[in-house]
């Protein structure tokens, strides 16, 4: 015969638990160390890192290449003099790859595309060159100047 036990622990609210265990207070803490390491790196030209985490003193910065990575480590003490200035608890700067960041979303990739440039119409007299080149060509050049002259003159103003 198996006996029933009731339970009498209530279930927590998610605000008492991240209370408990300072998540508010480190998300807060790391996206203001994120915005101020995003500017110092702008001055620097070093796009795509990020603040991971803080553990026992110790930030994590999260880079996207290893080229990054490289770029960081010789500016890792700047960093830290900087970010001390607004938590003088920190300890030190770890940085660390993190491939994920190098991925592109497709909003990105479409506001970076580069826009096809259109070609210019060129003069009567470079169209006229290229005929003229293509008299004595062999048949694959002659059709491509030929079609390049045809071009040339057939695009309206």
């Amino acid at each position: 015969m198996a006996v029933m036990t009731t339970h009498k622990k209530q279930p927590k609210s998610i605000a008492s638990l991240l209370k408990k265990n300072n998540y508010q207070q480190s998300t807060s803490l790391i996206s203001k160390l994120d915005i101020i390491l995003q500017r110092f790196l702008k001055q620097h030209q070093i796009s795509g890192c990020r603040i991971g985490n803080i553990e026992n003193g110790s930030l994590i910065i999260e880079s996207p290449t290893s080229i990054w990575l490289q770029r960081l480590q010789f500016i890792r003490s700047d960093i830290l003099s900087e970010l001390r200035q607004h938590h003088s608890s920190l300890i030190s700067i770890k940085i660390k790859v993190n491939p994920e960041l190098a991925k592109v979303s497709p909003s990105v990739l479409k506001k970076n595309k580069p826009i096809p440039k259109r070609a210019q119409k060129m003069s009567k007299d470079i169209a006229d060159s290229f005929l003229a080149l293509a008299e004595n060509a062999d048949p694959k050049l002659k059709k491509a100047l030929q079609s390049l002259a045809k071009f040339s003159t057939n695009k309206k103003e």
